[in-house]
């Protein structure tokens, strides 16, 4: 090791005990996570109706499956190499990136729920500042051209991080290989920034929304906004905490990189297992405040053809109607 990569070293620290908690975690929380985002996959393209309206949030589970799967693949990688006795041996972010896994699923999990994230705040926005726009402009055609150019940004993302990480000698002291131990500063600072950002725009978005309608409620006359409409509190009161549940993790991974502290395994878990239940916590929201997914849940588990055969086998009394 040539001493320009011990000065440039990443202050990633672990031991066993730590490392393997973040492997369990990260493992029930990975497989949790994607079987969330598999049922509202699954609910969203068996309904026609629910397929075109909410395409983008299929697009979004399709992302967060991603990001699960990335949990769980970092506590295959890492656990593997606490138990094969590598886990202490330092490894150069060339290597990390191009001799290891699971850092791209990190990579593409987090950046590209974000991207769809910022695709969905746009759309939001143009439709309730340009509703004419948004009626004659804004279809299934257009969404999935803005689909695509989200997965075509997440390419060139993923290939700067990959440039950035060719022949480079900085060595990184453990094996965990995150972000900042696999990319260069440049890159991982832009990832977490954008990650943030992404939520950040997405929360305005939503706030515009709900002055908007709190202010057209109040015109009209109406409580629209606290008894006609209550759940676009609740989706602004998510997202905010989105904000922040993302925003604490990135800070903690840019403070690492900069060698502003240093942190166990442990509490990086226990802030990344925040950010990673959000999946399951949008599929309870989903099933909450969101009728069509319901009756989609019921129909899809053979409820709804339960209920009807119940109703079919009722006599009314006389001058009662079903």
């Amino acid at each position: 090791m040539n001493s320009s990569a011990s000065s440039n070293a990443i202050l990633l620290y672990g031991n066993e005990s730590s490392t393997l908690f973040m492997c369990g975690l990260y493992t029930i929380l990975g497989i949790a996570s994607m079987c969330a985002n598999i049922l509202n996959i699954v609910v969203f393209l068996t309904s026609e109706q629910l397929r075109s309206k909410y395409i983008f949030y299929i697009a979004l589970d399709a992302g967060e499956f991603v990001d699960g799967l990335g949990f769980v693949l970092t506590a295959i990688g890492r656990g593997s190499s606490v138990l094969d006795g590598t886990f202490l041996t330092p490894i150069s972010v060339h290597d990390c990136f191009y001799s290891r896994y699971w850092v791209h699923f990190i990579i593409v999990g987090n950046e590209l729920p974000a991207l769809i994230t910022v695709v969905i705040a746009i759309e939001r926005i143009i439709a309730v500042q340009k509703p004419t726009l948004y009626v004659k402009y804004v279809t299934t055609g257009s969404k999935r051209v803005s689909l695509l150019l989200a997965a075509f940004l997440q390419i060139m993302f993923l290939a700067v991080a990959g440039y950035s990480a060719y022949g480079n000698n900085d060595v990184a002291m453990t094996r965990h290989c995150a972000i900042i131990a696999s990319t260069r500063s440049y890159f991982s600072v832009f990832h977490f920034s954008f990650v943030i950002c992404a939520y950040v725009v997405s929360f305005v978005s939503l706030s515009i929304v709900f002055i908007i309608n709190k202010n057209v409620s109040k015109t009209a006359g109406r409580t629209f906004g606290k008894k006609k409409n209550p759940k676009l509190g609740v989706f602004l009161a998510v997202t905010g905490s989105s904000v922040v549940l993302v925003a604490v993790p990135s800070f903690m991974m840019m403070g690492i990189g900069w060698k502003w502290f240093s942190l166990n395994d442990v509490t990086i878990s226990l802030a990344y297992a925040a950010v990673g239940s959000l999946s399951i916590a949008n599929t309870v929201i989903n099933f909450t405040f969101r009728e069509e997914y319901r009756a989609q849940v019921r129909k899809f588990i053979g409820l709804r053809k339960a209920t009807v055969a119940t109703a079919v086998n009722i006599t009314p009394k006389s001058g009662q109607k079903l």
